[in-house]
């Protein structure tokens, strides 16, 4: 793309993301009452909470390739109503059985979105600011997620847990047609002029070593973020006598730090920041974060101030490795395959790192269990990267 870039809808596209990202922040809050009006089980409020998580695991790759063969404008925007109708249906739902699959549907339309997006800020932002445009993407995440977070508590004051569904699908529709309204100001990529790509693109994007390492980086990221940001709470009441509603606010704040982070990437990297770098900076901070957080001993004040170093400076990673995406994807026309292998490197680290801190905890009967793991985590990301900075450029 030539001439400059057109921030306006980079910002539209990424409060495209943050838009669908509601969707995952509309939860927590709402899970009590969602149990008493549902009559559903701990397990089943479980399954609410991670079944995005498990879908990405298993298809974000795949959905990658989808956006890729068909375009990813139409599939961005089909992802947005697709999650705006499940949201609507969603609040109407009288039984365990429809919650949970309003929010499959959901989570379809989440992963159909974020996997296309980062190829249409690629379009939009010309060749000196793209990898600063893509390390803002990263913050839709935590911006999204963490305004809900934010916003869910009145909403469920003034009008339930319907109120948060239906509030958040309308936010969803608006950002979606101001995305159909700039839809033929997004410039198409040489390829579509040509062959589109077909499914066997997917296989050479997970055979390719740089998506693959992005992937992998992300994968122990993810699993060391969410196991922080998912016990913090617990943390804050058991160890520091929090009231639920007061640790609540607290991680909704650290949540936005890590956007703060993703955001400050972008920001470095244009000033000249190398990515390795940053990387590296982000992974010592969640090392001596986590540690501070898991310890037992550390005061309220220790625990809060090394949760929110560990959120915002490991917000520097996220948006880091988007902004690899144009240079690692073997080619232009596959960037939402690529962007797909990072979603679902994300999601399979959330599926299994809470689980397994919370085995060594539960093993050990203290909170200092996991910080062995954890600390694992975080030297893999650093050797990942490190890895992955010294591999030839690939030419795409």
């Amino acid at each position: 793309m030539n001439g400059s870039t057109s921030w306006l809808r980079v910002v539209l596209l990424i409060g495209a993301g943050a838009a669908v990202a509601m969707q995952i922040g509309k939860v927590p809050p709402a899970l009590p009452a969602l149990r008493i009006d549902l009559g559903i089980s701990l397990v089943t409020a479980g399954w609410v909470v991670s079944i995005f998580s498990l879908m990405a695991a298993f298809c974000a790759a795949f959905l990658g390739g989808i956006a890729d063969r068909f375009g990813q404008t139409h599939t961005a925007l089909a992802g947005m109503l697709l999650c705006a109708a499940a949201s609507v249906v969603g609040a109407y739902s009288e039984n365990e059985t429809a919650i949970l699959v309003t929010r499959t549907i959901e989570g379809f339309g989440f992963i159909m979105t974020s996997v296309s997006i980062p190829a249409l800020i690629a379009r939009v932002a010309n060749g000196q600011d793209r990898r600063t445009a893509l390390a803002m993407w990263g913050s839709y995440m935590p911006a999204g997620s963490g305004f809900m977070l934010l916003s869910a508590g009145p909403l469920l004051l003034y009008a339930g847990w319907q109120g948060v569904w239906i509030a958040a699908a309308i936010v969803i529709l608006f950002v979606a047609f101001l995305l159909w309204l700039i839809r033929k100001d997004i410039p198409a990529p040489p390829e579509e002029t040509a062959a589109r790509p077909g499914f066997g693109d997917v296989f050479l994007v997970l055979r390719s070593p740089g998506p693959l390492l992005l992937s992998l980086i992300f994968t122990f990221y993810a699993g060391q973020y969410l196991a922080v940001a998912g016990f913090l709470p617990l943390m804050l009441v058991d160890l520091n006598g929090f009231r639920p509603e007061s640790a609540a606010i607290v991680v909704a704040f650290i949540v936005l730090g890590n956007a703060v982070g993703n955001v400050s990437s972008g920001f470095l990297m244009s000033r000249g920041a190398q990515p390795l770098h940053l990387i590296l900076v982000g992974c010592v901070a969640m090392a001596i974060g986590e540690t501070v957080v898991f310890l037992e001993g550390s005061s309220v004040t220790v625990r809060i101030v090394g949760a929110l170093a560990f959120s915002t400076f490991g917000g520097l990673i996220p948006s880091t490795l988007f902004s690899q995406v144009p240079i690692q994807a073997p080619s232009q026309r596959q960037f939402a395959s690529v962007s797909g292998m990072l979603v679902q490197g994300a999601a399979i680290g959330q599926l299994l790192a809470p689980p397994i801190c919370a085995f060594l905890i539960s093993r050990n009967d203290h909170w200092n269990a996991a910080i062995p793991a954890l600390l694992v985590a975080a030297i893999i990301t650093a050797v990942s990267a490190i890895v992955l900075a010294r591999r030839p450029t690939p030419v795409t």
